[in-house]
């Protein structure tokens, strides 16, 4: 079966995916930055003027945090768990890939169009519009480190734990629709999520768990085999980028630190091989 891929970054599924289907094409989205002062203000001002000062201000003290600390020790465990050792991404032939400010470009679509791909595979780009997600005629699915629908959109690991839900940790497959991570649930399941866990950790283990769903839903996909649920029967609920400022990961670090005392621990639950262990 042929697909695009279309992603921000993530490469695990798609590494996994490469050995069972054909890859025709790869789209990476790359939002610019805003580099001038001026472009700083005026985000800024775009941001009071959509949300109010209080939450501006609370995303953006995060934000400085998350650039100044947290990112770093983020990325150097992302790093490690899917890339050991400096391990570069490659593929075993020649791909054509786009690089793209927004996915919903002209460009893109174009592009897309001129693959014939069966299936779009999306994994962390911004809203697909319409005209982009029905290119396909198998359709566009797309990979959420949340259980939908109870949390949608941002951050879905952080508002489960926040709220006290650590059931409600894991990993959605679904189809791209109109809503934001409201299409038609291929594979969805929970994760573990331990005492010594941090939110990295967590993260990496939704999407090592994804990646595995990803490649089954595709080949279900390619047999027509596939098979959906809608899920009505609990409180669909979207979590907003903004909505996570330094007040809500204050408060996450106090919440975690009092839940962690009722979770396993990762020891004892998945205790190391002979061989790890006694070195």
């Amino acid at each position: 079966m042929r697909f695009t891929a279309c992603h921000l970054g993530w490469h695990v599924w798609d590494k996994q995916a490469a050995a069972r289907f054909w890859i025709v094409g790869v789209v990476l989205e790359r939002r610019p930055l805003a580099l001038s002062a001026r472009e700083k203000i005026e985000r800024r001002r775009r941001m009071v003027s959509r949300y109010g000062l209080s939450r501006t201000f609370n995303k953006l003290l995060f934000n400085r945090l998350r650039s100044r600390l947290l990112s770093r020790t983020d990325a150097s465990a992302m790093r490690d768990s899917f890339f050991p050792g400096g391990t570069a991404v490659a593929y075993s032939r020649q791909v054509p890939t786009l690089v793209v400010e927004s996915i919903n470009d002209a460009e893109c679509m174009d592009f897309i169009r001129a693959q014939e791909a069966a299936v779009l595979a999306v994994c962390g780009t911004s809203v697909l519009k319409p005209e982009v997600f029905t290119l396909a005629p198998k359709g566009a699915i797309n990979i959420h480190t949340g259980i939908t629908p109870e949390y949608r959109c941002a951050d879905p690991i952080f508002w489960a734990l926040y709220r006290g839900e650590p059931e409600k940790v894991g990993v959605t497959i679904h189809f791209v629709d109109r809503g934001i991570d409201t299409g038609a649930i291929i594979h969805q399941e929970t994760v573990p999520v331990y005492a010594e866990d941090s939110l990295a950790t967590i993260a990496i283990r939704c999407v090592r768990r994804g990646a595995e769903l990803y490649s089954r839903a595709l080949a279900e996909i390619e047999s027509g085999s596939v098979r959906t649920i809608v899920r009505r029967d609990v409180p669909s609920r979207a979590f907003l980028s903004v909505d996570l400022g330094l007040i809500q990961y204050v408060l996450f670090r106090w919440k975690f630190r009092r839940l962690a005392s009722r979770l396993p621990s990762r020891i004892i639950a998945e205790p190391l091989p002979m061989a790890e262990a006694r070195r």
